[in-house]
């Protein structure tokens, strides 16, 4: 008889909470992967160079496979077409259906990961291409399939993948609220996290990181191949940005690929005379878009705003474009990242943590649980004397007792606020 291996539980519930997240070493182990994958991005004299036509060159097996499903997930949405019924603003509720099969391929995409690693542990740099190909293949097979974990003989293996489908499961939006935020990039990050300590980046151990050039094929290749499928959810169903600042913030969806891709141009040969200010050139962006994946966030960012200027529909980035290098740029965006997303309740409290990406503090709260009986109670339960009256609308009451609305202010509008500025594009 096989035991369930614990799901990952969330351990952020208020500010005590999020306190002691901050000064976790999970937090700082997770800031300090992003950082790696930076510094592999930009760092020169490196062999590997990312080629659009070549997606899998330089990945480990296992990345090949990750590769790989992601790749058949942008087939998904010819299966679960949009719904034309909706009339919502944001979030077309065909989208619980994509998320509901995903989460059921979900096991079947991880297992294959694990195993593509144990059946391919090489450490070297280089890695024949066919083999990469096997594993991509492998890994889009394994999302066309559902598989549940009773099927998994290993028990330790059973543990992994339930750890990390929990972190996979919360890294392309949420089909409730149909939306999609950093918290989720930042989720899909943990799943890198945990994929890295057992092995599947190709490091020799868990005490060893991967080589430099490996680093940078996977921050480079996997972000690519998962802002495909993201970029297709959030157009093609319309997803919400979670918790966005609009147009006072860097982006409505993502952080982490403007950092990578910052960290990525600080390594190209033109850096000087393609600095940041390279992103009004719409020429740059259309045919180096593909290739370095800042130029394809802004060029995405333009697609979605056509016809607005862009130093009105993205200030912050604007501003970013007059700093000097890219160094400066990608310095920046990791404070950002580190300050706006990792040190934001409203974000992390979505965190789970298991032993991959493990709590070292009691939470002050235990997650709630699904009540084990009807959620509504019988007429009969309720005393008489105890029974509330029924509660009205603000709004529906006499015309004597309607509440008075206060006079807008003058100037309230969007006209009067300030115009936000990155705080290092100084």
């Amino acid at each position: 008889m096989t035991t369930s291996p614990a799901t990952p539980k969330r351990f952020i519930f208020n500010d005590d909470d999020m306190n002691k997240f901050l000064a976790s070493p999970a937090k700082a182990s997770l800031l300090r992967l992003v950082g790696a994958m930076g510094k592999s991005c930009a760092a020169s004299g490196l062999h590997y160079e990312y080629n659009p036509d070549d997606q899998l060159v330089g990945l480990s097996p296992a990345m090949a496979s990750l590769h790989g499903s992601l790749t058949e997930m942008l087939n998904w949405l010819t299966d679960i077409p949009p719904s034309d019924r909706s009339q919502a603003r944001f979030g077309n509720p065909a989208f619980r259906e994509w998320h509901e099969r995903f989460v059921s391929r979900s096991v079947s995409i991880v297992h294959n990961i694990l195993k593509t690693q144990q059946q391919f542990p090489q450490t070297d740099d280089h890695v024949d291409k066919s083999v990469l190909e096997e594993a991509s293949l492998s890994g889009r097979e394994a999302s066309k399939v559902t598989m549940t974990l009773d099927s998994i003989a290993s028990e330790d293996d059973r543990e992994a993948i339930t750890e990390l489908c929990a972190y996979l499961g919360d890294s392309f939006g949420h089909p409730i609220r149909l939306d999609f935020g950093t918290g989720h990039e930042s989720s899909f990050q943990v799943f890198l996290f945990g994929l890295c300590k057992l092995g599947c980046f190709g490091s020799k151990n868990q005490d060893e990181p991967p080589s430099m050039e490996r680093l940078k094929a996977i921050t480079i290749s996997i972000y690519h191949a998962y802002l495909k499928v993201t970029r297709q959810l959030q157009t093609d169903y319309v997803l919400e940005p979670a918790g966005s600042h609009g147009v006072w913030g860097l982006d409505d969806y993502h952080c982490l690929p403007f950092y990578f891709g910052a960290c990525q141009l600080q390594a190209t040969e033109d850096a000087e005379n393609n600095g940041p200010n390279a992103i009004h050139d719409d020429h740059v962006l259309q045919s180096q878009g593909d290739k370095y994946l800042y130029y394809g966030c802004v060029r995405y960012i333009k697609s979605l705003k056509k016809g607005v200027p862009f130093f009105e529909s993205s200030p912050m980035l604007n501003d970013i474009s007059n700093l000097p290098s890219w160094q400066k740029v990608a310095a920046g965006l990791l404070r950002l990242y580190e300050g706006e997303v990792l040190s934001k309740r409203q974000v992390v409290q979505h965190f789970v943590f298991g032993k991959l990406f493990a709590a070292s503090w009691t939470p002050s709260e235990s997650p709630r649980e699904p009540p084990s009986t009807s959620t509504f109670r019988q007429p009969h339960d309720f005393p008489q004397e105890t029974v509330a009256p029924m509660a009205r609308a603000p709004w529906a009451v006499d015309g004597a007792a309607r509440p008075a609305i206060p006079p807008r202010a003058a100037g309230a509008g969007h006209d009067s606020l300030p115009f936000t500025k990155a705080p290092w594009a100084k």
